[in-house]
């Protein structure tokens, strides 16, 4: 008996996602100087735990991105196979990318102290929730920008570039906003001060891949629409912090309870 095409499909993009999941450790084991099994296994070390779940969440993020711009039932068979070929091309680009995000995030908006060093030796649950966030919000820039029509694959690393820049900039501006050191309460353990932060990069992210997932027109018009959501996702994160802050602990402060 045949296996309706839909079906098939559906397993081949199922099968594909796995091996995705299989070939970005992979990855992840040849780019990192420790044992990434040993950490978690014999160390039981929490702290890349948690980046590590940031890290394949951002995985299956890129791949649902670029997954969902298919059209897999109006495709022929032939048609379908190369969309899925396609789509695992941009994966296993996003992959290059989200390791590239996570990077630069680490260099450039945590630049005081080593996150490796936080999250290895010193088990710093709070770096970790950081890179976790780091990571997910680097995918839903990198998933906006491989999902639905696009301009190839120049568009996508334009995306993606704006995407790392947007990220950085709201980085700065929430460390900016806040009352406490940031760097300081990170490096000092502060697992809430790291969850929080976390939790706002992926809300930014959320805000970016809504941006970046605009059919590609052109770059100048693409940017005319891109940059106003920008700001107004700047602006609403920064006003819901404080209006979350009143309404959750009226008799008390968010920062100074983190802090």
């Amino acid at each position: 008996m045949p296996v309706p095409e839909g079906l098939a499909m559906s397993l081949a993009y199922v099968a594909s996602g796995l091996a995705l999941l299989i070939l970005a450790k992979i990855a992840k084991d040849i780019t990192t100087p420790f044992s990434i099994d040993e950490e978690l296994t014999a160390r039981d070390n929490r702290a890349l735990a948690l980046s590590i779940s940031g890290y394949y969440l951002g995985v299956t993020a890129i791949f649902i991105g670029a997954a969902t711009g298919a059209d897999i039932e109006a495709a022929t068979r032939l048609e379908a196979a190369a969309e899925l070929g396609g789509d695992l091309a941009y994966a296993i680009g996003g992959i290059v990318l989200l390791n590239l995000g996570r990077w630069l995030l680490d260099r450039l908006v945590l630049p005081r102290f080593s996150t490796r060093k936080e999250i290895i030796e010193d088990r710093n649950i709070g770096t970790g929730a950081v890179e976790a966030g780091a990571y997910v919000a680097t995918a839903l820039v990198v998933a906006g920008a491989a999902h639905g029509e696009s301009g190839g694959a120049m568009s996508t690393l334009a995306f993606f570039a704006a995407g790392q820049v947007a990220l950085i900039a709201f980085a700065k501006l929430y460390d900016w906003i806040t009352p406490y050191d940031l760097h300081e309460e990170i490096e000092s353990d502060n697992v809430a001060a790291g969850v929080a932060f976390g939790g706002s990069m992926v809300a930014i992210g959320v805000v970016l891949l809504r941006a970046t997932m605009e059919p590609y027109v052109g770059f100048a018009e693409n940017a005319g629409h891109f940059l106003p959501l920008i700001v107004i996702g700047f602006v609403a994160l920064v006003v819901a912090r404080f209006v979350t802050d009143r309404a959750l602990l009226p008799n008390s402060s968010l920062s100074h309870e983190i802090a």
